[in-house]
């Protein structure tokens, strides 16, 4: 099994690097070291790593030379690619060369984002003439000195890991049921695969589960998972007041105001809501794509409306804008995605146009208005109108790419929506003078 590699230290000493990757092993913290030569080094792609120990002085000679090394540090870093947050831990007996390493990696790094904090860390502190940790509890309340400076970060990596434990917890439950069910204790493959087939059964139907194994246990799971991260709670004083030192309510505004900018609030908007690395196919649930050529061509025939009166009317574009594009929005019933029922896909038409082009006032019943939200750099709003629908067939819509995919909770508002506006009653009423 490979693990994502969490915590990495790098070293041109080979007895410093294996001292500090046993020391930290023995502290419970999986270490992936690296052993840096001037002409030769395997950097593998951590995009998940989260701690960077990181020798200042990789070249030997060279401990005036600050450029050099910092370009090294730089350098190692954009081999190893991490998405980020991250923290370097910078071994160095001159503490104030962590700034200038923060200042210049700040300058020059290019796509590989900017570390979170650069802490510094003698060595020679922690390290005896053999190169190996002296006393590992003190590595370890150094460490965790130093991360105390970051609550912000501590308290998301406090999450992350609870996370992953509640991941862990799941799949122990079902390892569990054919412990129980197999005999003499042990759970044997077959009572494992028979828990799984009966999973991925349940989620998509019997025919569907060849389609792809994976999702079709993951649509079994994600409830198990989703629920116990939901129930996650912070026992008191088991995050030692990381929690409480992160952040207070007045980090937020006062009063009812947020302190957040538009762009910021649409870029949060953006990561809480519109997944587009991820967007998946034309065909999934939530999928967003542009309006096919041969509907777009033929909008009058296909809508029963011009396409510029359409805009302005009925999905409250200004008059005089000039920015919009229409597009579809898949909306199909959970249980028939997952199951694969026949049938046209529900698509419903909608407009994605820069706020700036929304018309002012109140709109029509039947439109749905999604929070602003940053697409390719715009500040953009979704209008989706409940009176267009378009049933499309997979054939059909096969070769498009969606633009973004609407995520589980803004298209559950979506659906509620639409499926509200159908069935809302009418009754006739008198009134009188």
């Amino acid at each position: 099994m490979r693990t994502v590699p969490r915590v990495v230290a790098i070293d041109d000493e080979l007895d410093h690097l294996f001292g500090l990757t046993k020391g930290l092993v023995r502290l419970g913290m999986a270490c992936l070291p690296i052993h840096y030569t001037a002409d030769d080094t395997t950097v593998p792609k951590c995009p998940h790593a989260r701690i960077v120990f990181a020798d200042l002085h990789l070249f030997p000679g060279a401990v005036s030379d600050s450029q050099r090394n910092f370009a090294a540090v730089g350098g190692l870093l954009e081999n190893l690619e991490p998405a980020g947050p991250y923290v370097i831990v910078l071994w160095t007996r001159y503490p104030e060369e962590a700034g200038k390493l923060a200042k210049y990696l700040g300058e020059r790094l290019g796509a590989t984002p900017r570390p979170f904090h650069v802490m510094p860390l003698d060595k020679a502190d922690h390290l005896d003439d053999q190169g190996t940790v002296t006393d590992p509890g003190k590595l370890a309340k150094s460490i965790e000195a130093g991360m105390a400076e970051q609550p912000q970060l501590a308290a998301l990596l406090d999450w992350e890991s609870r996370v992953s434990e509640a991941a862990g917890n799941t799949v122990a439950s079902i390892v569990g049921l054919a412990v129980e069910a197999a005999s003499g204790g042990q759970p044997g493959h077959g009572e494992v695969a028979r828990l799984m087939a009966n999973l991925g059964v349940a989620a998509v139907g019997r025919a569907n589960v060849e389609h792809d194994r994976f999702r079709a246990v993951n649509e079994a799971l994600l409830p198990m998972l989703a629920d116990r991260v939901a129930a996650l709670r912070s026992p008191d004083g088991a995050d030692g007041g990381v929690w409480r030192k992160a952040f207070t309510p007045m980090d937020a505004g006062q009063g009812r105001e947020s302190n957040l900018s538009a762009d910021e609030a649409a870029k949060l908007n953006c990561v809480l809501h519109i997944a587009t690395h991820d967007a998946g196919a034309a065909i999934e649930r939530g999928a967003v794509i542009e309006l096919p050529d041969q509907f777009r061509g033929a909008f009058k025939r296909t809508f029963g409306i011009a396409s510029s009166v359409a805009a302005r009317q009925e999905f409250q574009r200004n008059h005089g804008g000039s920015e919009f594009r229409w597009v579809l929005v898949q909306v199909q019933a959970a249980c028939d995605y997952a199951q694969r029922r026949s049938g046209p896909l529900p698509f419903y038409l909608g407009l994605c146009l820069p706020t700036q082009e929304v018309r002012k006032g109140r709109s029509r019943a039947a439109l749905w208005t999604s929070p602003h939200f940053d697409f390719e750099g715009t500040r953009c709003a979704l209008h989706v109108s409940a009176r267009f629908p378009l049933p499309i067939t997979e054939e059909c819509i096969e070769h498009e790419r969606p633009k973004f995919r609407l995520r589980e909770q803004l298209l559950a508002e979506l659906a509620h929506h639409l499926h509200s506006y159908g069935v809302r009653p009418g009754i006739v009423s008198f009134r009188g003078a």
